[in-house]
This record gives C-alpha cells, structure tokens and sequence, in this order.
C-alpha cells in the first residue's frame, strides 16, 4: 500500500475545569489515518484546534485586549514550530482553524502523537509483538460535562483507511473501498466514545500472549 497524506482530519482531549493544563479540543474536524499493512501511515487533521485554557479565561473576562492578543499570538506560534502543520489562523477566541499533515513508517517501539506528546487528541503507537494501535484521548463523563457547560463542542468524523489486518475497533460504520477498509467514527459530541482501533501488521505475529485484552 502506497501511502500518499489526504486531505482531510481527529479527537478527544482532557478538560478539567479546574485545571486546564494542557489541552486541546478538536471540533468541526475531519481526520484521517491511511495506514498500510507494513506500518507506513499517513495522518492528515482539517477544523478547529481549541485552546481551553484561553477559551475559559476569554469566556470568564479575565484578559485585557491586549493580554488576548498576546496569548494568541503565542498558541500560534507553539503550533507552528511544527512544520506538519501547513495552516494555523486564530479565529480570535481560543480556536484556531488547522490543517496538518504527517506521514512516515511507524517501527516497532514507536508512537505517533497529534496534537504533540503533552497535549494528546490522538496517538498511533506500534509495539515489538507487530501491533498498531490507535487511539482517541478519552474523556472522563464529568470533563465532557464541564466541556459542555463551557460551551464547547467536540463534533467531526474520524476515518482510517487500511489494507491490514484489523484485530480490534469500535468504529460507528465500516465500509469497503476496493482493497481497503474505511473505519469511520462520528463524532457527535463530548460524551462520544474515543476511536479504539489495533492492526496486526504483516509479517510480525505476537503469541497467545501477547494478543490484546
């Protein structure tokens, strides 16, 4: 399977109303994953990136205009250093309107994370025994309450494309798309399940032991 980044998509993130650390939310998004048997993978996300943090201080009227202007300018900034990213605009209120894109071969002890390793909306991770495993950060109920109270949505669809071998998933619909699978997630809110998905990837077969739980 040739893996060639598409143009569209992702998902969950951890909010705490009390302390929101580091978090991104995804919304109005596409995502997609293409991953290839032998681990070649390519991850494209298109929407809104939100800063929770600002988005709780803008909505609590803790900033100066000026202070606002300054936090903007410094998410965009952060988001930028990685040159995935080929689009990042402020939309003025903590969101900022992203396309990314990333491609490469995930090795056997070697994870994939978007947005970055400290502030997790999805992560790709390969493992000695030949599993790949996606998966979506997952919301505790009472973040996705908090989530909501603040106004914030969590809204998309999610996709991966593969010729491998699928061994776990909960995806809302599978369809076929010539030699591919297409497993696809709608997201329709805070309290949606995060994608789970695990590939065996050819060549490498873990023992009864190493299967997934």
């Amino acid at each position: 399977m040739t893996i060639r980044a598409g143009k569209v998509i992702g998902l969950g993130a951890a909010l705490m109303v009390l302390a929101l650390a580091a978090c991104y939310l995804p919304n109005k998004f596409m995502s997609e994953i293409r991953l290839g048997r032998t681990g070649d993978f390519a991850l494209s996300f298109k929407g809104e990136l939100v800063w929770a943090p600002l988005y709780r201080e803008i909505r609590q009227g803790h900033l100066s205009a000026a202070e606002l202007a300054d936090k903007l300018a410094a998410i965009k900034a952060d988001l930028i250093r990685d040159t995935n990213f080929s689009k990042v605009d402020s939309l003025g209120d903590g969101r900022f309107q992203v396309e990314y894109e990333r491609e490469g071969h995930l090795g056997d002890s070697e994870q994939v994370t978007f947005v970055r390793r400290n502030a997790i909306i999805l992560m790709i991770r390969g493992t000695p025994n030949g599993l790949i495993t996606v998966n979506g950060n997952t919301l505790k109920p009472s973040d996705s309450q908090a989530a909501t109270g603040m106004g914030l949505d969590i809204e998309g669809e999610f996709r991966i494309v593969t010729d491998g071998l699928v061994k776990e998933n909960n995806a809302t619909t599978v369809k076929p798309f010539g030699p591919y699978r297409v497993y696809i997630w709608k997201i329709q809110n805070a309290f949606s399940p995060s994608p789970h998905f695990v590939m065996q990837r050819e060549g490498v077969w873990p023992s009864k032991s190493q299967e997934p739980k």
